[in-house]
């Protein structure tokens, strides 16, 4: 990538402002900042190739999306895999907890892959009513290309398990064609899902906007959504003001492609001490779902904070636990990784 003159100065110059935001705790005050607490996941989600995309609550159950659910099932078959929320709840309390246990969710959809061309994966879930729906990221030739499936869960007569049957599939109109980035998250408010963009910075671009459909999947066009600056990853559950949280990441390897702007985060709530132009961002961000409308929060973000070796960590998956805190998870990098956060106080929480 070249760069000009005039821009390095401008970079220089917006990294300046960083650096004296972080120094004096930015125009919001001090940037709430958390340690994650690691929990152990058993087989076979513990494999790095388990690449985890999204999770979603199905009732007290945590529902866990793999990027590719066929790698787990017999030919035709898609596999995803849940935790009850009483496994977590003893593992969050025990100082020593044992490994979690996933247990399969088997999904009959012999024709999903075949059906998409150029199928990359799935990357996001979330359910309502008995129903599941799904975003599908496909990439054809030089262009992606993005999808949402439905499908209804099956309760096993005297079973503690349950399948999924999809039974349909529409495209959702891309509105920025970058090199593996679609619609990373998918919500719900009980009438309608609303798929959103991977990428919403200024610079990709000018007006962001998430694509909404009906619960038939009918589609209902898009609504504005607010410039986040890197990549939106995935989305909690809508609490009943409509309010939701996002994993929001940047990975410094994407500068060239996401060419990120000015952060707005850091100019309204500062920023921590060891943000800087080439570090990983690891956080949550608060917005909310209005009727015609997404909209970010007063809230200010929850920095997680990073690895001592300077390493990122890819979080792809994120699940509220109560009001307290979220669950996260990553994908392969830098391997598969599952934790619990705190909502900090500074930032609204308990």
């Amino acid at each position: 990538m070249s760069c000009t003159g005039e821009r390095i100065r401008g970079w220089a110059a917006a990294w300046a402002a960083v650096l004296l935001l972080a120094g004096c705790g930015g125009a919001g005050g001090e940037a709430p900042v958390v340690e994650p607490r690691f929990l152990e996941l058993g087989p076979p989600l513990d494999d790095r190739e388990a690449e985890i995309s999204g999770l979603s609550w199905y009732e007290e159950d945590l529902l866990i999306v793999p990027q590719f659910p066929d790698r787990f099932g017999t030919e035709g078959e898609l596999v995803f895999f849940y935790l009850p929320r009483a496994d977590l709840e003893s593992a969050l309390a025990s100082t020593r907890p044992a490994p979690l246990e996933p247990r399969p969710i088997v999904c009959h959809a012999p024709w999903l892959v075949p059906i998409i061309r150029g199928y990359d994966g799935l990357e996001s879930g979330c359910s309502v009513d008995g129903r599941c729906y799904m975003t599908v990221e496909a990439e054809r030739d030089t262009s992606m290309a993005g999808f949402v499936v439905s499908g209804r869960f099956t309760v096993e007569a005297g079973a503690d398990t349950f399948s999924i049957e999809l039974e349909r599939v529409t495209s959702i109109p891309l509105i920025v064609n970058l090199p593996n980035m679609s619609q990373e998250t998918i919500i719900q408010d009980g009438r309608r899902v609303i798929a959103i963009n991977e990428a919403n910075g200024a610079a990709v671009i000018a007006g962001p906007v998430a694509h909404v459909f009906g619960l038939d999947l009918e589609d209902l066009g898009t609504i504005p959504f607010p410039r986040v600056e890197y990549r939106v990853t995935d989305a909690t559950d809508l609490d009943e003001a409509g309010r939701f949280w996002v994993l929001n990441y940047f990975w410094p390897a994407d500068r060239g492609t996401l060419r990120p702007a000015d952060d707005p985060e850091v100019e309204r709530h500062g920023a921590p001490p060891w943000l800087g132009p080439d570090t990983c961002v690891e956080r949550l961000l608060e917005l909310q779902l209005l009727e015609d409308r997404i909209v970010r929060t007063d809230r200010p973000p929850v920095w997680i904070r990073p690895r001592e070796d300077g390493e990122c960590r890819n979080w792809e998956a994120v699940a509220r636990m109560g009001d307290r805190g979220f669950l996260l998870v990553t994908d392969k990098y830098p391997a598969t990784l599952m934790a619990y956060v705190p909502l900090p106080a500074a930032a609204g929480g308990p």
